[in-house]
């Protein structure tokens, strides 16, 4: 082998090392919770899969009120902290209308201190996340720490994960259910129990922009639908119509759209109507129907497991996440219940699924050792 072939051969090593590494799955292994809203202490062992192939997943449950909802969001919060590593270290934002410190921390106490064990291949890494009341020193921004090696965030960070005041709203309006958008950022997919595929309607425009339109809080209220853009992007891409948007990466994206439609409407997508102000609506087909009809005009059951599980798929092909959704039985009927775990599992089964439920029928639905119950009493939860 020659110098310039051994060259070569080193590049594409280190290259397919890299690669590797960025598919390679993340994993959250152990959660600390101490003083977070109703939470005095618990601690939670995710279970690995007892066999090949078998999903990553834990199902829990608990009474309303019992916390399963907070376990989500520390889950999520430490997971951003990873993703954005010491620029997690950041002011509370003033433009929530919500006093977030004393939202998050247990009535009467300094702070509320969350701890999560994250791993990747063999390496492992500590993320402790400490959130101040206002009774507490430097009571005005969170802060994380890391212990370990935190080389397993780095592959899954990008260059604007830097300090970003609009994107840290976004995503804190995700996880804490401001907003009815869920917080879509590989390794992270985070779906909160007031999640809806909003009725607007997104403009031609936006297909080159982000999935959440910005800013300020009062923008949550009258979000554009990340589903609805993302099909929007397959139709443009799939018609060639717009520079950047690929043909063939659009057609596999709109062919697994429409394989969805198929199981749960029986029907496809078939074009856009043009409305005004430049506003378009995604139209539907059924198969035995030659009249088409709005996107909207499916039942809140069939657009919400449409959507769901069409950005788990969408977004976690090319990066094994972590993926959190409360109460996924959201407008399911029993039947839809009983199978959703099973189809997350075969449309994206290298993801890390928690499950938060008050359905019995999605709790059993997994193995004994993949569930378990919160108990809370009136001193918090356990």
């Amino acid at each position: 082998m020659g110098c310039g072939d051994f060259t070569k051969f080193l590049f594409k090593s280190i290259f397919k090392t890299i690669m590797s590494e960025k598919k390679s799955a993340i994993r959250l292994s152990r959660l600390t919770i101490k003083n977070y809203k109703k939470i005095d202490y618990l601690e939670i062992d995710f279970p690995r899969p007892l066999m090949k192939g078998d999903a990553d997943i834990l199902v829990f449950g608990s009474k309303n009120g019992g916390g399963k909802t907070s376990v989500l969001e520390c889950c999520s919060l430490l997971t951003l902290a990873g993703i954005f590593g010491c620029h997690f270290h950041f002011y509370y934002i003033a433009e929530f209308p919500f006093d977030i410190a004393n939202l998050l921390v247990k009535a009467g106490l300094k702070d509320a201190i969350i701890t999560g064990e994250f791993e990747r291949g063999n390496k492992k890494c500590s993320v402790s996340l400490r959130i101040p009341s206002e009774n507490s020193e430097n009571w005005d921004y969170m802060e994380a720490n890391f212990n370990g090696d935190i080389s397993v965030f780095e592959p899954l960070r990008s260059n604007d994960n830097k300090l970003n005041y609009k994107e840290i709203t976004n995503s804190l309006s995700s996880i804490l259910a401001f907003s009815n958008e869920p917080l879509i950022k590989p390794p992270l997919l985070h779906f909160n129990s007031y999640r809806k595929t909003q009725e607007a309607h997104p403009e031609l425009g936006m297909i080159a922009g982000d999935s959440v339109r910005a800013g300020r809080f009062t923008d949550f209220y009258d979000p554009i639908s990340s589903f609805k853009l993302e099909v929007l992007r397959a139709l443009m891409g799939q018609a060639s119509l717009f520079e950047g948007l690929k043909q063939d990466e659009s057609q596999s994206v709109l062919s697994k759209l429409n394989e969805l439609i198929r199981r749960y409407c029986e029907g496809e997508i078939e074009q856009l109507r043009l409305l005004p102000d430049n506003k378009v609506d995604i139209r539907i087909k059924l198969s035995n129907g030659n009249e088409s009809f709005s996107f909207d005009g499916l039942s809140s059951g069939q657009k919400e497991m449409i959507a769901t599980l069409f950005l788990i798929w969408k977004n976690t092909q090319n990066q094994p996440s972590i993926v959190l959704i409360d109460e996924p039985e959201l407008h399911l009927n029993a039947e839809w219940q009983s199978g959703f775990v099973r189809q997350l599992h075969k449309l994206a089964p290298n993801n890390q699924y928690i499950l938060a439920t008050h359905s019995e029928t999605i709790f059993r639905s997994v193995d004994r050792n993949h569930r378990g119950l919160l108990d809370s009493n009136d001193n918090g939860v356990k």
